[in-house]
């Protein structure tokens, strides 16, 4: 089933709606706790993660991390984030939840935190190398990439950072053709795609 997770229309959404393509219908399920925009959201371990974003309180930067179950169908908080990040990206990778790069009050993002669900605490890991917003991430062979964005320093980035979690390290990758922000990449095949 597809869900979609808060979001905007001028007023910020707390509802989240699923999606039966047997039935061809989306049906609203428990909303999160708090409305936000400029989130990001991923599966890990079964449940659907909704992690940072902008709250409806002031527009102000959020580290809140919500658990929706589905056998439940019911949201709980989990722990929050060490720093506040809108339009970051998210990854699960070897069981942990990654937030990668985003946006705070004093600026753009390189820090990368993981999440554990075992201990329900996050962690930092190694920087990207460079900060990067309205990026999109994506897991392949062990790997977690980073591709793309935009930071004031290098505008719209074509560049790619790959994190290896055995070494605890970034490395270049080839860059995109084309500079790129706000996209959103999928794994197909043994292969990486950016859209968009």
């Amino acid at each position: 089933k597809l869900y979609a997770v808060g979001g905007h229309d001028g007023d910020y959404f707390s509802s989240v709606e699923r999606y039966d393509p047997a039935l061809d219908a989306w049906e609203a399920v428990a909303p999160m706790a708090t409305a936000r925009r400029h989130h990001a959201v991923a599966v890990l371990d079964g449940k659907l993660y909704a992690v940072g974003g902008m709250s409806e309180a002031d527009s102000a930067t959020s580290n809140l991390v919500e658990r929706y179950d589905f056998a439940t169908n019911s949201s709980e908080a989990v722990a929050p984030l060490a720093e506040a990040r809108y339009d970051l990206a998210v990854g699960v990778l070897d069981g942990k939840l990654y937030a990668v790069g985003g946006f705070c009050d004093d600026g753009f993002l390189s820090s990368v935190e993981r999440y554990d669900p075992a201990t329900n605490a996050w962690e930092a890991v190694a920087p990207l190398a460079e900060a990067r917003v309205e990026h999109a991430v994506a897991v392949l062979d062990g790997k977690l990439y980073a591709v793309g964005g935009y930071n004031d320093d290098d505008g719209y980035l074509s560049s790619v950072e790959r994190y290896d979690p055995a070494t605890n390290a970034w490395e270049a990758v080839a860059p995109m053709a084309a500079a790129r922000r706000a996209h959103a990449v999928a794994v197909l095949d043994g292969k990486l795609y950016a859209v968009g």
